[in-house]
């Protein structure tokens, strides 16, 4: 979702100008707040769902942040979660709070992924988009309807929190349990996993969303990277042929960067954020294609095939 640059001072409420002022008639008249449902899958070996079978994902009238959308790129990146979640949040310890390893949602809308995440038993989760007070009380509402009102040990601590791209982290960084699955925290605690699921389309913001992605994103460690080899192949889920991710060689930390080319001509502009995460040290490969998630769009231009297209990348560091 487009956002505003941070100010020099850093302040996460500033830069926000005047993005929410039209003119009068500019267009149709405000839709009501929406709700989607989104269908969980017990999928291998995991056993019942913690929490309901169905997510339910609110999202706001009809916003300038396009917060009132739910993306084909967040279902595909929620359904790729499901399928690996063993291998990427599941601590030693085990899963749920102070367990799993901690995931962090940017620019989340409705918070689909980031949800998915806390009821697959990742160990925090912090779910974040632009400071305006309607989508992060969205967001609240959104975990306290799927998430806080689940009473299982094995469910995270999910947090709604007001981030602008580029400025200082600490706000999220403060959501975090103090202490990892290796002991008592020597410093600030870190994410092990940043979700991103259609946001490349903001070009402008692309360095500012990859530099925020590296102050919060833990530094490798050898406990962290190895991938879990607790699962079992005979116990995995049958991997889909959009999956291209090799299960044995997924590994945290990572970005998880899951989106769509909503305006064909600009292909090429959507790409550039991974040649800049390239430039910048980390190291991109894909793990999804799905050809036919179908456009976010419906009523747009443009080739049809390009703008219904999911494509998945991990972006990680040495």
């Amino acid at each position: 979702m487009p956002r505003s640059n941070a100010s020099a001072s850093g302040s996460d409420d500033e830069g926000f100008g005047n993005v929410f002022q039209e003119p009068e008639d500019f267009r149709p008249a405000t839709p009501p707040p929406t709700v989607r449902t989104y269908d969980r899958r017990a999928l291998g070996g995991r056993g019942p769902l913690v929490g309901d079978q169905q997510v339910q994902v609110g999202l706001v009238s009809g916003h300038p942040l396009w917060g009132h959308v739910l993306y084909p790129a967040a279902i595909a990146l929620a359904r790729f979660l499901e399928l690996h979640a063993e291998v990427l949040w599941h601590g030693s310890e085990g899963k749920g709070k102070g367990k799993g390893k901690a995931v962090l949602e940017l620019g989340a809308g409705g918070g689909l992924p980031g949800l998915v995440a806390a009821l697959e038993g990742a160990g925090d989760v912090v779910i974040s988009d632009f400071p305006d007070p309607s989508l992060v009380n969205n967001i609240a509402k959104n975990i306290e309807l799927n998430v806080a009102s689940v009473p299982s040990d094995q469910v995270a601590t999910a947090t709604a929190k007001g981030f602008t791209w580029g400025s200082p982290p600490y706000s999220l960084l403060k959501a975090l349990s103090p202490t990892t699955e290796d002991g008592p925290s020597t410093g600030p605690r870190q994410f092990d996993l940043i979700l991103l699921s259609d946001l490349v389309f903001n070009h402008s913001q692309h360095l500012a969303l990859l530099n925020s992605c590296l102050s919060c994103l833990a530094p490798p460690s050898a406990s962290s990277t190895a991938a879990a080899t607790s699962a079992s192949s005979d116990s995995r889920p049958d991997q889909p042929e959009i999956d291209l991710s090799d299960p044995e060689s997924l590994q945290t930390p990572a970005v998880l960067c899951f989106f769509s080319h909503h305006r064909p001509w600009l292909v090429e502009a959507d790409l550039e954020i991974l040649e800049l995460a390239q430039e910048n040290g980390w190291t991109v490969r894909k793990v999804w294609e799905d050809k036919q998630a179908g456009p976010a769009f419906p009523e747009d231009g443009g080739d049809l095939g390009i703008r219904s297209t999911v494509h998945g990348w991990m972006f990680t560091r040495a």
